[in-house]
C-alpha cells in the first residue's frame, strides 16, 4: 500500500488519465470533474489536517473522500486512513452534578468557547487533542469552567464536574445555626484580653506610682521648703501620680471583669454575642477614677 504522500503526488495525475480515457470502461460511471475535484482536495486536506492534531475535521475530510461517488484511487486511500484517524481521535463523557448531587441533563456545554453540546445524555463526543477548556452552563447556578488536556487515543474519558449553588440560594450569615460553644468562647477569649489589660495597667500603675512618688519627695526636700518650685515640675508629678491612679483603677477593674468571665465562661450556653468593653476614666481632686462598662 502506499504512504498518503506518495499517494498524494499520484491522485491528480490518476484523476487526470481517469477523465482523458475513452472508451465504454471510463463511460460507465464516471465522477463529474467539479466531484472529482472535491474528493482530492479533501483528501489532501484531510492529510494536513492529520498532521496539525485537528483530528475531528481530518476524520470529515476522510469520510467525504471516501464516498462511493469518489474516483477509487482517492476512495481506496481514504477508506485506509478513515480508521487511524478514528482510532486516534479522543472522546470525552462530559457530565454535570447539581448541588444536590444529582445529575444534570439540560445543561449548554462549550469546548474552547465553542458550544459542544446542550443535553448531557452520557454519550461520548469526539474531541480534538491537547489542552481546552470546558464551561458547564446550567439554569439556576453560576457557570463553572473546567481545564483538561486530552490525550490522543483517549476514548469515553469522564468529566463530570459539580455545580455551585447560587448566589441567591446560598445561606445568609444571619440564617446560619450558632455553632455550640461559640458564647462559651468569646467570654474566654474576653476574658484572657481583659486579663492581658489587668496585669499591664497594675504594671503602669507600680512604675508611675513609683517615680511619681519619688520626684515628689525631691520637690519637697528642695525647692518646697521655700515654697519656689516650679509650676511645671508640680504639674508633671501630679499629672505621673494621676494616671499611677487611673492605672491601678483600670487594672483592677479589668482583672475583675476578666476573672468573672473567666469561670462562667463554661456555664449553661447562651447565644452568641461581641464582647464589647468601654473604659470610663474620670479625674478626681487629688486622684482619679476609672471603671469598665461591659456588655457580654
Amino acid at each position: 500500500m502506499s504512504s498518503p504522500s506518495t499517494a498524494l503526488r499520484f491522485v491528480p495525475a490518476a484523476l487526470f488519465a481517469m477523465t482523458s480515457l475513452g472508451g465504454t470502461q471510463a463511460e460507465a460511471a464516471p465522477p463529474d470533474q467539479a466531484r472529482k475535484a472535491a474528493c482530492a482536495a479533501a483528501f489532501e486536506e484531510g492529510q494536513e489536517l492529520e498532521k496539525a492534531g485537528r483530528l475531528v475535521e481530518a476524520r470529515g475530510k476522510f469520510v467525504a473522500c471516501s464516498a462511493a461517488d469518489c474516483p477509487a484511487v482517492v476512495r481506496d486511500e481514504c477508506t485506509t486512513m478513515l480508521p487511524r484517524v478514528e482510532s486516534s481521535l479522543p472522546t470525552i463523557v462530559p457530565g454535570l452534578r447539581d448541588a444536590t448531587g444529582n445529575d444534570v441533563v439540560d445543561a449548554e456545554v462549550t469546548l474552547d468557547g465553542k458550544v459542544l453540546t446542550k443535553t448531557l445524555d452520557g454519550q461520548p463526543i469526539a474531541v480534538n487533542p491537547g489542552p481546552h477548556t470546558l464551561r458547564f452552563a446550567a439554569p439556576g447556578a453560576p457557570p463553572v469552567e473546567r481545564q483538561v488536556v486530552v490525550r490522543v487515543g483517549e476514548k469515553n474519558r469522564v468529566i463530570t464536574v459539580d455545580l455551585e449553588a447560587s448566589v441567591k440560594d446560598a445561606p445568609r450569615d444571619q440564617d446560619k445555626p450558632t455553632e455550640a460553644g461559640q458564647g462559651t468562647s468569646g467570654r474566654r477569649v474576653a476574658s484572657y484580653v481583659l486579663g492581658g489589660l489587668g496585669v499591664v495597667s497594675l504594671g503602669a500603675f507600680a512604675y508611675l506610682g513609683a517615680t511619681g512618688k519619688g520626684e515628689l519627695d525631691t520637690l519637697k526636700e528642695t525647692c518646697g521648703r521655700t515654697q519656689s518650685c516650679a509650676s511645671a515640675d508640680v504639674d508633671a508629678v501630679k499629672t505621673k501620680l494621676l494616671l499611677a491612679d487611673v492605672s491601678l483603677g483600670v487594672g483592677l477593674a479589668s482583672l475583675g471583669v476578666a476573672t468573672a468571665l473567666f469561670f462562667t465562661s463554661g456555664s449553661e450556653k447562651k447565644a452568641a454575642t461581641s464582647a464589647v468593653v468601654r473604659p470610663l476614666v474620670a479625674p478626681l481632686p487629688g486622684g482619679g477614677a476609672a471603671m469598665l462598662f461591659g456588655t457580654f
